[in-house]
């Protein structure tokens, strides 16, 4: 949807996302932009099933059913993406795999184009969504091999603990990814820390790039406390059995600790996606966000001295100077309302999706919590990805 509208807007994707340069299987120039059109077949066809699937389940009463359809919808996106018969898009679908493959790759040596760093940040989207399939696939070999319940026998000492312990764990099976999910969840990060890392070792010691790229790195860094000590607590709760005052402490002390690494993850992403994947926050002295973290640019001011205006175009020297406040001069959207709003609700969607990311914010437990706020997600990430690539076009 978003190559779609961009390109009926006048952004040219293509050359963008560089993805003529990428290996591919075409060799003509209009299958590729025809392209555009077998994305969106696909990821109507893929939609629809995961549609059905979800409407499918949300109709069953049946909790052994619902958990079977749930996973039944996983299976056939996965078949249907990975499929090898000629149909159904098989040129994208393949370019696709393509691109996941580099991205999972790990490399510090291969290029990384803007197409590839564009899917790694969506990933990064559906974190959560992986640890869920585990869930999915668990809760599901519980109905097909139950777990047989120990009779309470009367028992003293160790033995007593042991056993009240192992029914307990029985119980709440199936109601935390474990480790597993924990690993799943870190992974699109890592693959993202990597691209930046890659990026890092390739730039110029010292240079403005290099320094954006450490400070990339930091930001995808920075989301691995916030789910590891997510995880901590969560795993805590669930299968704590002694209330002590020391596991209150250490309880205590974990959700103070995630508190700080969830406002430092949240307001450094909110600020990257507004001075860097947005290229916002301009000011007409020169000066813009981005230079908090890479320097001044050597680019000149946009406000010119009397003797560095003559012989410049009026018209052109007036237009930058009333550019919209904390922006920038060149907006392929028209109405800086737009831009303005984009931020605001970045900031508010960004805060949102860090309590999905936990598993210790139990939002799930809602009425369609987890839904709406994936709904929230996917809408932050679709307007994240209009305005990254129209700051590419702009730029």
């Amino acid at each position: 949807m978003n190559l779609l509208l961009l390109s009926r807007v006048g952004i040219q994707t293509r050359p963008i996302l560089q993805l003529a340069e990428l290996p591919t299987t075409t060799s003509s120039a209009q299958r590729i932009d025809a392209g555009v059109y077998d994305i969106f077949r696909l990821t109507r066809v893929l939609g629809t099933v995961a549609l059905l699937g979800w409407l499918l389940s949300a109709l069953l009463s049946d909790q052994k059913t619902q958990t079977a359809v749930t996973l039944a919808t996983y299976i056939a996106v996965i078949l249907l993406l990975i499929m090898p018969q000629r149909a159904l898009c098989h040129t994208v679908r393949m370019q696709f795999l393509g691109l996941l493959g580099r991205i999972v790759k790990p490399s510090l040596e291969d290029p990384v184009w803007l197409a590839d760093i564009v899917m790694a940040d969506i990933l990064t989207s559906c974190a959560r969504m992986f640890a869920d399939l585990v869930l999915v696939a668990c809760q599901f070999g519980r109905f097909i091999w139950p777990i047989r319940h120990e009779a309470l026998e009367d028992r003293g000492g160790l033995q007593a603990l042991a056993q009240f312990v192992r029914q307990r764990q029985a119980q709440n099976a199936c109601t935390s990814a474990g480790i597993l999910g924990v690993f799943l969840v870190c992974a699109p990060y890592a693959f993202r820390l990597r691209q930046c890392v890659n990026e890092y070792l390739k730039a110029v010691p010292g240079s403005n790039d290099a320094r954006r790229h450490l400070a990339n790195a930091i930001k995808y860094a920075s989301s691995f406390p916030v789910i590891a000590l997510s995880a901590t607590q969560r795993q805590v709760t669930v299968d704590g059995v002694m209330e002590t005052k020391y596991s209150d402490w250490a309880l205590r002390m974990a959700f103070g600790l995630w508190i700080a690494a969830v406002v430092f993850n949240s307001l450094y992403s909110f600020y990257w996606d507004v001075a860097f994947d947005w290229n916002l926050g301009h000011t007409a002295s020169g000066w813009k966000l981005s230079d908090l973290i890479t320097g001044p640019s050597e680019e000149k001011p946009l406000v010119l001295s009397p003797a560095e205006a003559i012989g410049q175009d009026t018209r052109v020297i007036a237009s930058q100077r009333r550019f919209p406040c904390m922006l920038r001069p060149h907006l392929r959207f028209g109405s800086p309302r737009i831009y303005y709003a984009a931020i605001a609700l970045d900031f508010l969607l960004r805060i949102a999706w860090t309590m999905k990311l936990s598993s210790y914010v139990r939002i799930d437990m809602m009425a369609y919590g987890g839904f709406w706020l994936n709904v929230l997600e996917i809408y932050r990430r679709w307007q994240w990805t209009f305005l990254r690539l129209e700051k590419e076009a702009a730029s």
